[in-house]
């Protein structure tokens, strides 16, 4: 038996995430069930979080830099199999971002069944081709020694990205991850506690004050006081006049910390049917004098004309590539599309005028190519590193996030939390980061 046979194993996990992502496929081009469609979409969603998600970034730690030393591999193999890694992660938030938008009642059978699909093709394209190009190089270059130290290096770096990569439970556990994270990686955390498309008046009532306790936590503990909130975790769907005095209350609590860093409530961008009251929460906090936000998404193409007002203003204003799709009359459409049309604003909001008049842009995507792109226009226009940051979800693309921390830019960890009694795996919690930042083309 050849030694790399292990590692062809170790894609068995990866073979049975195929075949439940195929089942949910399946559920989805039947109509009704919801209940079943649902339930299916969960187990799909914990498997991505836990499983697969945690063996690409352990092949890209532990897999591809031994390959990279080979004289027998062409680096071309190396390359390709690391961007295969990337757009695989792109389409799993794809994926996590349908299951919250289905959970919250939103149910795109099409569009949902259309990532599914597309990340079924990727997952197996890139097993075909770890399998049949690369592992047999490794039979030929290789000791069995050697394989089974890469084997064993695989398993501990996946374990320890499945530790990682689960959200924390309760306020406190989430500040003490904001902590590790300033501390170890020098990167600053953005605290968001899971919830969406709320009416209950309790459920928003335990969001406010939950919000609340982790802003005082982290200005107690001596870090920034930045959060994150959708605007219809405190009832913007159904009392606007409520939902903005809840957000009022948070808005407070940060402005009521130390001073000297970036305290700030972030409002995120829901659908289209949201913008208009969203924006016009972000003016009301400002008229305040309080510390808001606003995320804009670049897919829409309304947000250039959503921009400009907030060009001449001393806010923080957060770009998304976005999601929730509605068609050509409102969106730009495809990828390419919505790239061009996030540069085109990134641009904008670089200006000297903008920087002039007190904006901190927030780039937030896991879009690497686009980021490294933003960071050189930055420099070059003239913006310190601490003046504008990047923004990836907690545990995703991590070599990317270090990197551009080590090149010396702001960046900063979303970093999503569940209440203390809940369960701390991300999906399973009933929530996940990909709905936070609405990452639909991350």
């Amino acid at each position: 038996m050849p030694p790399t046979d292990n590692l062809r194993h170790l894609h068995d996990r990866l073979r049975s995430g195929v075949a439940l992502a195929s089942k949910l496929e399946d559920l989805l081009r039947e109509r009704g069930n919801p209940a079943a469609k649902l339930a299916a979409f969960a187990r799909v969603s914990d498997y991505l979080q836990d499983v697969v998600l945690p063996h690409l970034r352990a092949e890209r730690a532990a897999l591809y830099p031994e390959a990279a030393r080979l004289a027998g591999i062409d680096p071309r193999l190396v390359s390709r199999l690391t961007d295969n890694c990337e757009e695989l992660e792109r389409q799993v938030a794809r994926v996590l971002h349908d299951h919250a938008r289905f959970r919250g009642g939103v149910h795109d059978n099409a569009s949902s069944r259309r990532h599914i699909t597309t990340l079924v093709r990727l997952l197996r394209r890139h097993m075909q081709a770890v399998e049949d190009e690369l592992l047999p190089c490794f039979d030929l270059e290789l000791s069995d020694q050697d394989v089974y130290g890469i084997y064993e290096r695989i398993q501990e770096a996946g374990f320890e990205e499945e530790v990682a990569g689960r959200v924390p439970a309760g306020a406190e556990a989430a500040v003490a991850a904001a902590r590790w994270l300033s501390d170890s990686q020098g990167i600053d955390a953005e605290l968001f506690f899971l919830g969406e498309y709320v009416s209950d008046p309790e459920l928003i009532e335990r969001t406010v004050a939950t919000t609340i306790e982790a802003c005082r936590l982290l200005g107690s503990s001596g870090l920034p006081a930045h959060l994150s909130i959708d605007p219809t975790a405190l009832g913007l769907l159904s009392d606007a006049d409520a939902c903005r005095r809840h957000a009022e209350r948070i808005a407070r609590s940060v402005a009521g910390q130390p001073v000297g860093r970036l305290n700030l409530m972030m409002l995120d961008m829901e659908d289209l049917t949201l913008v208009e009251p969203t924006l016009r929460l972000h003016r009301e906090l400002l008229a305040l004098g309080l510390p808001a936000g606003i995320t804009l998404q670049a897919r829409l193409r309304r947000t250039a004309e959503d921009l400009v007002p907030l060009l001449g203003l001393p806010t923080v204003v957060r770009l998304v590539k976005g999601a929730f799709p509605l068609g050509p009359e409102h969106d730009h459409q495809g990828g390419r599309a919505v790239t061009a049309a996030y540069l085109a604003l990134a641009t904008r909001m670089l200006a000297p005028e903008a920087r002039e008049a007190g904006l901190r842009p927030v780039f937030a995507t896991h879009d690497g190519t686009l980021l490294l792109r933003i960071g050189a226009l930055a420099r070059s226009a003239g913006w310190a590193p601490d003046q504008f940051e990047f923004e990836m979800l907690l545990g995703v693309r991590v070599d990317l996030q270090r990197r551009l921390r080590s090149e010396g830019f702001a960046v900063r960890a979303h970093l999503p939390f569940i209440s203390a009694g809940q369960t701390s795996a991300l999906p399973g919690s009933g929530g996940h980061p990909a709905e936070a930042l609405h990452l639909g083309e991350s």
